[in-house]
């Protein structure tokens, strides 16, 4: 069965990003699972709100997995904050155990519950993660390659924990919608950074920001 049918036969579309990002079935198997767990977990446990669950496949599981066309394939370790039910970090580590095997993803969550979900997925597909339940600013240097999250809060606040967590190359990717251009004005009265904006291939209201070399501003 090649990817396309196996994911249409639980009822998955658009699985386009999955064929431009070049996963195999097994993965796309292990993605299926996770969102059979989401969906069983979230009856008892609030991971995602239960309006967006039925749209859960394309607004959260691929919305989360083009973030991986935009990270250096060189990269060794990739921060998620706010990890909440696992996207995107979770699904970049999914992708990772077969495109980039020797990717470490480092999820932080603060929720006891969340966090244990993201555990055992985690532990049940042998994922390379490594799981902080604490809050994100409590979290020694990580000194990321890769960093995103995802609503989380404003972009000052992003920025602010990016730097904290960041290298002299890293990337960070952090998934915005409409308002984001008030975000960015008052994000530059507190810092410096490079960013370049890309467009979201499932919404044409949403973009990534990509952001590179973080600076105070003076």
């Amino acid at each position: 069965m090649n990817n396309t049918s196996m994911v249409q036969s639980h009822h998955f579309k658009d699985t386009f990003l999955l064929d431009k990002i070049g996963v195999s079935r097994e993965t796309c198997e292990k993605l299926h699972y996770y969102y059979c767990t989401l969906s069983e977990w979230n009856t008892k446990v609030n991971l995602v709100s239960r309006k967006s669950i039925e749209s859960s496949w394309q607004r959260h599981f691929l919305d989360s997995s083009q973030l991986w066309l935009y990270a250096p394939q060189s990269a060794k370790t990739w921060l998620d904050f706010g990890s909440g039910g696992g996207f995107p970090g979770l699904v970049i580590s999914i992708i990772a155990q077969e495109l980039n095997p020797k990717l470490k993803v480092i999820l932080v969550e603060k929720n006891k519950k969340k966090a244990f979900f993201l555990e055992q997925v985690s532990l049940k597909l042998s994922l390379n993660v490594r799981l902080f339940c604490s809050k994100v600013e409590d979290v020694n240097p990580q000194k990321a390659d890769v960093i995103s999250a995802r609503a989380f809060g404003a972009l000052r606040l992003l920025i602010e924990i990016a730097y904290m967590h960041k290298n002299d190359k890293t990337i960070s990717l952090f998934p915005k919608g409409r308002t984001f251009s008030l975000e960015i004005k008052e994000s530059l009265d507190y810092w410096k950074f490079e960013m370049r904006q890309i467009s979201n291939l499932l919404s044409l209201d949403s973009s990534i920001l990509e952001i590179r070399n973080i600076k105070v501003a003076q």
